[in-house]
């Protein structure tokens, strides 16, 4: 996923309302301009609402945010789009449509210059003005990486805009990180988590930070640069953490499923969903994650990369690790295991277990499902009614951006794990917290040894703190720009990493098929399927045992290490500016 923030599903109101009120309104779409326009804070306050559409959270299954990525080790998608492009697209793709974006806010900043405002609103709305130009470029490095810095007003047709070069990445991302600062500086402070304010600033400082810091020690081989990012990620969490107002709570589920997310001390900012009588704005996550279409079940890797209940990894765990059944898979390990992914029932296409519900892998993620719903139906059951409400930034992240970037630095602390990543784990995790001394990592004595799929060249201690991430956020949008900064996109190639393509192993399934023959077959389950049936699904052997694949043995995905870890420019950009040059090997 090459943006980080995506515009939201909206819905038409009659009048417009002030975004203190919902995530959920209408954004002010065209710009209206003259002095007599530009009078005040409700001006303001109009033309910026509009930046509010780059909060998705939900959106829609394949639009929002949340379980959305195209390529992931996570889960396996469905068979449609699994490789790499070799060709450049047309088009102009996220470059364009970033900096048309960029020129809004910039164009909002110039209208201010001349207006009279009190120096609390005229902070506020630049604040938020930075902010959102700032994540504009951000969207552009993470996709192409070098590129053009836009801070004022420009007429994009003006060949002086169509012919300029592109600047280091570490450049642009400074100034996006000035931006970011200053919005954080300046804004207006947090009210209720559904408005704009300055910690949603601290909070994409530190992720921003954090993705470059990577970029520049494991691409560009750069410490110095990389030390420099590490360190405003790690400053910028810190404002956040110190600020008191969020703390993480006993209940990971909650955070994912509920129908009110007011007063969830981990809503740093969400987004309301609603759909009855009177406001229609709903999601479709709920409904795609329970719905006859194959929804991308969780892989092996992901379900292997959990820890036990004794906070140890399967590789160290003496409970070690028995995918025989999905209960033995699923059961006695980290707590967010069982509720993001079925405990109790395999989920194949080729029989119906309940509603027609089924996954690629086997394995149903259920991370954003509403049991409730499921079992006993509901108004909101289908896509794109559901309503529950959408995390748009969580205290999580800033915790494990925090573990991250002080591991970065050289720096971790007992005390920094406790008050971040051991803050997850027994919370959340329901396992003990980690031990840390130095690169070195334990649970209750035990020593964390190397894990044998840690084959980056990375510490113990950055590879247990890699885990937690991606435990603590698996289908929330993070891991696919988490392997590209982390230099691991091997990851993603089927060959190099088939637990990556794999789910339910096939003696789990026909555990599952002889309980439920025996069982449940009097209520046409197996819909007179055989076992031969169901064995000329799409198997691959992967350490020695044979596992569902989410795709079919012809297909295969590449992961080419000296081109795809950016994007081409589109060629509707470079035939316009050829002095932007091409990316690496395309």
């Amino acid at each position: 996923m090459k943006k980080i923030l995506i515009a939201a599903m909206v819905f038409a109101t009659a009048a417009l309302v002030g975004c203190e009120k919902f995530l959920a309104e209408d954004p002010q779409s065209s710009f209206a301009d003259g002095p007599t326009f530009w009078q005040g804070e409700t001006a303001l306050k109009m033309e910026t609402n509009y930046f509010y559409s780059a909060f998705s959270s939900y959106g829609s299954a394949h639009n929002g945010r949340f379980y959305a990525a195209s390529k992931s080790d996570d889960y396996g998608q469905d068979n449609n789009n699994p490789e790499y492009a070799v060709t450049i697209p047309s088009g102009t793709g996220i470059w364009k449509s970033s900096y048309v974006e960029a020129r809004r806010a910039n164009l909002i900043m110039a209208r201010m210059a001349n207006m009279e405002l009190s120096d609390e609103v005229r902070k506020h709305y630049e604040g938020f003005c930075r902010f959102y130009r700032a994540i504009q470029h951000y969207d552009v490095v993470n996709a192409y990486g070098d590129c053009v810095w836009q801070d004022k007003e420009v007429d994009m047709n003006d060949e002086a805009w169509q012919s300029q070069t592109r600047t280091d990445r570490a450049e642009i991302m400074r100034k996006v990180c000035e931006d970011l600062k200053f919005a954080g500086q300046n804004c207006r402070d947090y009210s209720d988590g559904r408005s704009f304010h300055k910690y949603v600033a601290w909070t994409v400082l530190s992720r921003v930070a954090l993705f470059e810091g990577s970029w520049q020690k494991y691409h560009e081989n750069n410490a110095t640069v990389a030390k420099e990012f590490f360190q405003i990620a790690k400053e910028a969490a810190l404002e956040v953490m110190n600020s008191g107002k969020w703390s993480i709570h006993n209940d990971y589920a909650s955070n994912y499923i509920s129908k009110d997310l007011k007063g969830n001390s981990e809503m740093i900012m969400y987004k309301e969903f609603r759909y009855d009588s009177e406001v229609k704005l709903g999601h479709g996550l709920h409904g795609y994650s329970s719905s006859s279409t194959p929804t991308w079940g969780m892989t092996k890797d992901a379900v292997e990369s959990y820890c036990n209940a004794d906070g140890l990894p399967i590789h160290v765990s003496e409970a070690g690790f028995d995918d025989s059944t999905v209960e033995k898979a699923i059961r006695g390990r980290d707590a967010r295991l069982a509720h993001n992914v079925c405990d109790s029932v395999v989920m194949l296409d080729t029989y119906s277990w309940l509603k027609g519900i089924n996954s690629t892998t086997g394995y149903w993620l259920t991370k954003f499902v509403v049991k409730d719903y499921v079992l006993n139906g509901g108004d909101n059951e289908l896509a794109p009614y559901n309503d529950t409400d959408g995390p748009v930034y969580m205290y999580s992240e800033v915790l494990l951006n925090y573990a991250e970037a002080c591991a970065e630095l050289g720096s971790m602390t007992q005390a920094d794990a406790d008050k971040s990543i051991n803050e997850l784990r027994t919370k959340h995790g329901k396992i003990p917290a980690l031990t840390v001394s130095g690169d070195n990592v334990a649970v209750n004595g035990v020593t964390i040894t190397k894990d044998p799929k840690n084959v980056y060249n990375v510490s113990n201690l950055i590879w247990e703190i890699r885990r937690e991430r991606r435990n603590e956020l698996i289908c929330d949008g993070f891991r696919y720009d988490d392997l590209m900064r982390w230099k691991m996109g091997a990851q993603l190639d089927f060959k190099k990493n088939p637990s990556g393509i794999v789910g339910v192993s096939a003696e789990a399934v026909k555990a599952y098929y002889d309980y439920t023959k025996n069982v449940y077959d009097w209520q046409g389950l197996h819909d007179g399927k055989e076992w031969a049936d169901i064995e000329g699904d799409f198997w691959i052997e992967v350490d020695g045992k044979q596992y569902i694949s989410a795709f079919h043995p012809t297909r295969n995905r590449e992961f080419n290490e000296n081109k795809n870890y950016l994007d081409p420019l589109p060629s509707g950009v470079t035939i316009i500016n050829p002095n932007l040059e091409q990316n690496p090997g395309w």
